[in-house]
């Protein structure tokens, strides 16, 4: 029997954490239908001992993947590689799954017939801690006013309302497969790789009412926070130079209509706007300021659909201003980092 949903655990140093996120998947009642693909990214730690014992309590379930470091790309790569599951989604080894949430999405995936959509969208917890005890917070309450959940849209009609993020991704493993989906190694912020690259080749979205995905957010060293992003800023700028060529390329493809090419341009542009706030996090000065002004620029000369269509409004107001927001809005950011 063909599994319903592979789900992908790429893992690095995590032993203080792939236990819970492990026993969270391992469900009874679901095992026959689940994979879950635990990828071992050369740690150094216990991490591979601890998926080897889940293989060894889960036969056919946990399928255990050693592999040299190659950074949280290459996992999900190895993830799409291994993947025998009709559903294809991604769980880090710091977070986890809600149970019930993970029950009703294998039971919805099972009462689909032969009209699959390709993409099952879901809600998320940001979750203060590392287990379900931690204070959370939903990233939204709805994907967008009038949702009709369970109801299959065409991608178009929902493009300009929904943004859909890694944690609320599940989409047919074989648009992965077919299309030779891969992301970014040995680097940081390759999500929005990840969540742009199939959308070409993507025509249906169905939207549940659930928060399945739990996203630890106080973890130290997190890729994310002010110190981190600073220091692999270089790595930023190559993510986002491959979502360029990505656009350009995307935007030249019969299947790109204009309301997927325009979902492109929004989520393009909200990586650029972390973009914009490394630079506030960097030194306060005449010279950052002009660095600002001079990647303004160049993004507007060069791409200037997404410069014009942006999404934050943050940025709107940098260049209202004439970017002499930047100092104000640089000394918050100081004092927050």
């Amino acid at each position: 029997m063909q599994k319903l949903l592979s789900i992908v655990v790429p893992s690095y140093n995590a032993e203080k954490y792939l236990e819970y996120n492990l026993n969270s998947l391992c469900l009874e009642g679901i095992l026959e239908e689940l994979e879950v693909i635990a990828v071992d990214d050369g740690s150094r730690d216990s991490t591979a001992d601890i998926i080897d014992r889940y293989a060894e309590k889960y036969p056919g379930t946990v399928v255990p993947v050693h592999k040299e470091n190659g950074g949280h790309g290459s996992g999900i790569n190895a993830g799409i590689k291994h993947a025998t599951g009709l559903y294809f989604r991604v769980i880090d080894a710091d977070d986890w799954a809600n149970g019930e949430d993970l029950k009703n999405l294998i039971s919805y995936i099972k009462s689909l017939s032969d009209k699959l959509p390709d993409i099952i969208a879901g809600g998320f917890y940001w979750v203060y801690g590392h287990d379900d005890s931690a204070p959370y917070k939903a990233e939204f309450e709805k994907p967008f006013e009038g949702v009709e959940y369970k109801h299959i849209y065409k991608f178009d009609e929902v493009a300009e309302k929904a943004y859909i993020k890694m944690h609320s991704l599940t989409i047919r493993t074989e648009i992965l497969k077919k299309n030779d989906i891969k992301i970014d190694e040995h680097c940081y912020y390759v999500d929005t790789e990840y969540i742009l690259y199939p959308i070409p080749y993507v025509d249906t979205v169905v939207f549940l009412d659930d928060h399945l995905y739990r996203y630890s957010i106080s973890r130290a060293g997190q890729s994310m926070n002010p110190q981190q992003m600073m220091k692999n800023k270089t790595q930023y700028d190559h993510v986002l130079d491959e979502l360029f060529k990505f656009y350009e390329k995307a935007s030249a493809m019969e299947c790109v209509s204009d309301k997927k090419r325009l979902y492109i341009e929004h989520l393009i542009s909200r990586v650029y706007a972390s973009r914009i706030k490394i630079l506030l996090w960097d030194r306060i000065s005449p010279a950052t300021r002009k660095e600002l002004i001079d990647m303004e620029e160049d993004l507007r000369k060069k791409y200037p659909e997404i410069y014009r269509n942006n999404v934050i409004k943050a940025v709107d107001l940098f260049r209202t201003s004439g970017y002499w927001l930047y100092y104000p809005a640089a000394v918050v950011q100081h004092f927050k980092k």
